[in-house]
């Protein structure tokens, strides 16, 4: 598609459409009317999709200079994902008619990026969103799909560019994130880079396996890439191997200076690596809301750690804690004996327990 033709649209006058090309023209508008309240998921194949798209292309047929044809039908591609046939028919509007608004085929052309880059065809996905930034120079979405791209393409310093316009337009954390790290990419190699942002990409759909595997890969190119080792760090994490998930906390600690974050997720993976993630995370919780002072809530968080594994002895620990100092002694009771029976050396459980049954009247 020729980008020059956007800067200088022919302003031809409308014409009137013919009484045939008319009626066929209304009979496809109310059919996609009924289409979009009758249907919950709308494809070109469906009945009254159908019938629309019909009646429309013989409207364009018999009246190909009118600009209302080339809308409605361009609408009805648009709304039924035909995006090939949506992008020349909203170019054909945008020709024929005086309206100077490119937004319409700007969503088209959104729209055949993205399907591009699903289907692998990374170089027409560009292309595609290339254009779209012609038409709508401070469209974030675009920025940010050109950002990717150059990512995955290994082009570190590109993309800083699309994601520092990006976070331009909207500072959003997202923006301001890679924005930073696509400066930070460059030195770190084409390949590493590639797989950094295809580990992301994949991290985002919940494909923690990939992920995995491609973060390996920008650790092993780049051993010193921190922000690589926290999101395999991570990505463990989410899959549910936390034990794995360790040295790459640690290592993330090493580069950066102990940091916060990495901190909190090492002791939470260390923890997680004996008892499970879930298990963990709820522990960690009632500690932190027993600290609060919140004692149910710290109290909720520790039955749920148990829940998660009725054998995490110390869970049972601390919940026989809250519960003693809310004066609810049974329950203390019985979650100390929980956790002296699965942890007979814990001096401590063994003392609250005699305690907790002496407040109870045992």
């Amino acid at each position: 598609m020729r980008a020059g033709i956007w800067l200088v649209l022919l302003f031809l006058p409308v014409l009137a459409l013919s009484p045939e090309a008319e009626k066929l023209l209304n009979e496809a508008q109310t059919l996609a009317a009924e289409a979009r309240r009758t249907y919950e998921a709308h494809f070109p194949d469906k009945p009254l999709w159908s019938q629309a798209i019909a009646k429309a292309e013989e409207a364009a047929r018999l009246d190909p200079e009118a600009p209302e044809v080339w809308k409605t039908l361009a609408q009805i591609y648009t709304a039924t994902g035909w995006w090939s046939r949506a992008e020349k028919a909203w170019e054909r509007y945008l020709v024929l008619s005086d309206d100077s608004d490119p937004a319409p085929l700007a969503e088209a052309l959104r729209a055949l990026g993205f399907l591009a880059y699903q289907r692998g065809d990374v170089e027409a996905a560009l292309g595609y969103f290339k254009q779209a930034l012609v038409l709508e120079p401070e469209n974030e979405e675009v920025l940010a799909w050109l950002g990717r791209i150059h990512l995955e393409l290994g082009d570190g310093a590109r993309a800083a560019e699309y994601w520092r316009l990006a976070a331009k337009v909207d500072p959003s954390p997202r923006n301001r994130y890679f924005a930073e790290q696509a400066e930070k990419m460059a030195q770190y190699g084409t390949e590493a880079v590639k797989a950094f942002y295809q580990g992301y990409a994949a991290w985002e759909t919940g494909d923690y396996l990939t992920a995995i595997k491609k973060f390996e890969t920008a650790v092993r190119l780049a051993p010193d890439w921190s922000e690589a080792h926290r999101w395999l760090a991570r990505s463990y994490m989410d899959a549910g191997m936390p034990a794995k998930a360790i040295p790459h906390w640690e290592k993330v600690i090493a580069l950066e200076g102990n940091p916060a974050d990495a901190r909190h997720f090492l002791k939470l993976a260390r923890e997680a690596a004996g008892v499970g993630l879930s298990a963990a995370d709820a522990f960690f919780k009632g500690v932190a809301a027993y600290e609060a002072g919140r004692l149910e809530e710290a109290a909720r968080w520790f039955t749920k750690a148990v829940e998660a594994d009725p054998e995490y002895a110390k869970a049972w620990r601390w919940l026989g804690r809250v519960r003693y100092e809310q004066g609810r002694y049974a329950e203390a009771v019985r979650a100390y004996e929980r956790a002296v029976e699965l942890d007979p050396d814990d001096t401590s459980a063994r003392y609250f327990l005699r305690l907790a049954r002496q407040a109870a009247g045992e």
